[in-house]
């Protein structure tokens, strides 16, 4: 599996960090709001339920890999005080072709919050042969230029709403 390093050589990872204005609720918040976060993270396709309880729940979407569609699938999420984790599909189509970590890990800082993103992908036989030759140095670019997405998004939405706050005040 992704989370113990089952078949390493087979596991596609991209991982970036950047700092954001922004506390790490707001980028949890930001993050699982799909239809937004979407903008960021051109690897994900259409978005539907997401289920939260607490700190727990799931979200379902479909991915796209390299702008093709891929299958949709329901993913369990967790969250603690400084991370967001998402696990492998529990439902859909997507459970059949890869197992799947992601996860957002929050580091305040004098400047804001560091955000690290990383994304595990282990596709299961008969995909791998041809996923992971293919995929693994476009997702290490992908994941880059997502952070970089990511932190135009947030910080101009938090900026937003710290002057709407204060306007009300």
């Amino acid at each position: 599996t992704t989370k113990g390093g089952g078949v390493k050589g087979s596991v596609i990872v991209g991982e970036a960090s950047i700092t954001v204005r922004a506390t790490p609720n707001e980028v949890f918040e930001f993050v699982l709001d799909l239809e937004r976060y979407r903008q960021a993270d051109h690897k994900i396709g259409r978005v539907g339920e997401v289920v939260r309880s607490g700190n727990s729940g799931t979200t379902r979407f479909s991915g796209r890999i390299r702008g093709l569609p891929g299958p949709s699938g329901t993913y369990p999420f967790t969250i603690s005080a400084d991370r967001l984790v998402f696990d492998s599909p529990i439902a859909g189509a997507a459970r059949w072709f890869l197992e799947f970590e992601g996860s957002f890990v929050c580091e305040p800082t004098a400047d804001g919050t560091r955000v690290t993103h990383r994304e595990a992908f282990l596709f299961k036989r008969p995909w791998r042969w041809l996923a992971s030759p293919l995929l693994r140095r476009w997702l290490e670019a992908d994941t880059a230029a997502e952070m970089v997405r990511f932190k135009e998004l947030l910080d101009g939405q938090v900026a937003g709403h710290r002057a709407t706050s204060t306007m009300d005040n």
